[in-house]
């Protein structure tokens, strides 16, 4: 994408991109979303070719049946994908009979524009007709935080006199006709029945159910013009003519409004609410403002360099409008944005994304954490298929709760997915102190997610195992003894079994529903101390599992980059014979536990970054974090900028599938776990590195209650709070009462008095 240097704020983003592909692009990074609903920037008119619009509701999907030539009942039987909904989007022009779109007409050029500070998306397009009459056509497009509304102010401009004709149109979703070999992306299929279609509060409506997961929906179409209404061809069409004179414009605004069951108990009735309460644009606009002023009051970041700014905004912009507001919707790999990886929810929710909302919006992330504990049943059911009596296996991918994965290898083996919801909720409870939250939701949920280890693993040699899984890397499956699965077995096995021991009066009732012994109390204390960790002693280097380092070398310095990723080119036991890797995955340990000494972390790193293709976006940010922790500060700040850029650049030409939402995550890790060396402990721990390429730096953030702001200015670090707070800072207790100014590094000269 094209930033104007000229342009110097920074809550803007503009892109003038005119070639189909790259508009499709565009349509992922200037899509909108509200938590609920999300819709791609798609042009109003229509594109009159490859037109595909998407608005999709987080968390309302549809099944269908999975087909294995050689099945077993446990087997997820049929796959979940989140559904395009109706389109409402579509308002055809015409001019003097001609219809205005790509198709039929030269664009001369377009711009859109993305104003963070307001939520709006400009969009303007030059037409040239055939008779010469130069069209421009402005799309102001807002998706309220608080509203099931998309609105639409649309200004036509005209160089001649004449007639313009409007036809605004509701139809059912279109289906895709692209065909793919790409496992990541989804395939097309009819996934909606309409119902009904008619008027509403001089609105036109229609109502759809999802053909299998029965989800209804109501959406319905309203004008700030008068338009006639027609059900034409299971169509429902809204006609205007208007007169317009040359040099001068006309003006219009459609608001399309949706309601699932998801929410809704009467979907007729709460529409109606709906379209009775429509405001003028100019409201939602004002509206708009407020909220983002407010979101980025809890979350102000500047940064010296002011393009890597930029793109950090604009990732946390859209991660915070990807999130689901109630349990029955949670955060997709792609967000509200598109259709990859069928709008399933992964481990990448808690482990990359829920730790800025735990920093900045507390409140948030416990809603986003209670949709764990809302599908718990569903994990349970996922550990019997697994052949566990007692437990709960959270699924590898889903959006009901149920496991949705239909590759075992890289799916349901993934059993470290239950610590990494474990280690968002303890990272919430270390950031909160909300007893209440845990015993009502956090500790059914970590001791179901524990309990499966003990069933999954097993003790022999006073150690304990966890065989047949698969860590991370997915480009090495079913193995024994995963470094990563384990070290962070150990870590939810020593929190859950001291938590409950140390709250044990109050989570008496809940220890009987669950039958929880104190017996299976220390035996998670034991599994926990006699936990496998494969490190060799020799070299110093941790071992990914029992048999990486022993398989057969690949050096994929010497693989072209059009073989990349592996995954599409190579059979998997191909891949799965070499030491090759898709992602970060010992080095993630490192990073989250942040425990080995630092001949352990260096060697280890080195030995796995040269063996990593990055073929997962969640790969650069982790290895980043680890060379911020080595002093590699010039490769760190690359990997920054690389990942914070991915989307907003489109680095991988991928990005019209929708954002890699825990990429965006994954950038504002880099900054708070590698730049700012912050951990969320019981006592929060900040060890900023001495780095030079980022001279300036400030963020905002919230712990326990207090709210702090750390400013780094040429290695000179000031932390403000509003409250006492206790912090580890260089490993030193520190009680900040107001203000803490230190060098870096040098936390035993404090420059100024903390009080």
């Amino acid at each position: 994408m094209k930033l104007s240097k000229e342009q110097h704020d920074n809550f803007i983003i503009l892109s003038s991109k005119k070639d189909m592909s790259t508009m499709l692009s565009d349509e992922t990074i200037f899509s909108q979303a509200n938590g609920i609903i999300g819709t791609r920037n798609h042009f109003i008119e229509g594109y009159g070719k490859q037109d595909y619009p998407q608005t999709y509701i987080n968390g309302f999907y549809n099944t269908y049946p999975f087909h294995y030539e050689e099945n077993y009942q446990q087997f997820p039987q049929v796959g979940q994908t989140i559904v395009n909904l109706p389109d409402a989007s579509l308002t055809k022009i015409y001019f003097n009979g001609s219809i205005v779109d790509l198709a039929n007409c030269e664009m001369q050029h377009v711009s859109r524009t993305l104003d963070m500070k307001k939520g709006l998306v400009k969009r303007k397009s030059e037409y040239i007709l055939p008779d010469e009459t130069v069209i421009n056509i402005t799309e102001e497009k807002l998706v309220p935080y608080d509203e099931n509304l998309v609105i639409s102010r649309v200004t036509i401009l005209s160089t001649k006199p004449g007639i313009v004709e409007l036809k605004s149109v509701l139809r059912m979703p279109l289906v895709k006709q692209e065909a793919h070999k790409d496992p990541r992306l989804s395939h097309s299929k009819r996934h909606m029945n309409l119902l009904k279609m008619g008027l509403l509060e001089q609105s036109g409506y229609l109502t759809a159910q999802t053909t299998e997961s029965k989800l209804k929906i109501i959406v319905a179409i309203h004008h700030d013009l008068n338009m006639e209404y027609q059900v034409e061809d299971e169509q429902l069409n809204a006609y205007q003519k208007m007169n317009i004179q040359a040099n001068e414009s006309i003006q219009f605004t459609k608001y399309s409004a949706y309601i699932s069951d998801l929410t809704s108990q009467n979907l007729k009735d709460d529409m109606a609410k709906v379209l009775r309460s429509i405001q003028p644009f100019e409201y939602y606009l004002k509206k708009e403002a407020m909220n983002k002023e407010a979101f980025w009051k809890k979350t102000s970041l500047e940064l010296s360099d002011k393009l890597l700014e930029k793109a950090l905004r604009y990732n946390i912009y859209q991660l915070n409008l990807s999130g689901g507001k109630n349990s029955k919707m949670h955060i997709a790999a792609k967000g509200i944005s598109g259709e990859g990886y069928e709008g399933h929810y992964f481990w990448d929710t808690e482990t990359y994304m829920l730790p800025f909302f735990i920093l900045t919006q507390p409140k948030r992330a416990k809603e986003l954490l209670k949709y764990r504990f809302d599908k718990l049943d569903e994990a349970r059911e996922e550990a019997r298929n697994l052949g566990c009596t007692r437990g709960a296996k959270i699924p590898w991918r889903t959006i009901n709760g149920k496991e949705s994965s239909p590759y075992y290898p890289a799916g349901s083996a993934q059993i470290h997915i239950n610590s990494d919801i474990a280690l968002a909720f303890i990272n919430y409870y270390n950031a909160t102190n909300d007893d209440e939250f845990m015993n009502q939701y956090g500790v059914e949920v970590l001791l179901e997610t524990a309990l499966l280890y003990l069933e999954y693993g097993h003790f022999k040699d006073h150690q304990f195992h966890l065989d047949n899984v698969t860590g991370p890397d997915e480009y090495t499956t079913i193995v024994n003894d995963n470094y990563y699965t384990n070290r962070m077995a150990k870590m939810h096995l020593e929190f859950i079994s001291d938590y409950v021991e140390n709250h044990i009066n109050k989570l008496s009732t809940l220890l009987k529903k669950l039958s929880i012994t104190q017996e299976d109390l220390n035996m998670m204390k034991l599994a926990a101390k006699e936990m496998t960790l494969l490190i060799n002693e020799k070299s110093r280097i941790i071992e990914q599992d029992q048999t990486f380092m022993k398989k057969k070398e690949l050096d994929i310095s010497k693989m072209s980059k059009d073989q990349f990723p592996l995954l599409l080119h190579y059979h998997p036991l191909f891949i799965y014979r070499h030491q090759v890797l898709k992602q970060a995955d010992a080095v993630l340990a490192m990073v989250l536990m942040d425990d080995q000494p630092i001949d352990i972390y260096q060697n280890t790193n080195d030995y796995y970054l040269k063996r990593t293709t990055h073929d997962s976006s969640l790969s650069k940010g982790i290895y980043g974090i680890a060379a911020y922790k080595l002093g590699r500060h010039k490769l760190a700040y690359e990997y920054f900028k690389e990942v914070s850029e991915l989307d907003l650049f489109d680095q991988r030409k991928h990005t019209r599938y929708g954002l890699h939402l825990a990429n965006l995550g994954g950038s504002y890790l880099m900054l708070i776990y590698g730049v700012l060396g912050l951990r969320m402990n019981s006592i929060l721990y900040i060890n900023p590195v001495d780095q030079e390429e980022l001279p300036y730096y400030k963020l905002n953030f919230t712990y326990q209650g207090a709210k702090l702001v750390v400013e780094h200015i040429n290695k000179i670090i000031t932390i403000s709070t509003d409250k006492p707070i206790k912090l580890m800072v260089y490993g030193k207790l520190v009680d900040v009462e107001k203000i803490l100014t230190f060098g870096v590094n040098q936390i035993d000269h404090i420059i100024f008095p903390k009080k």
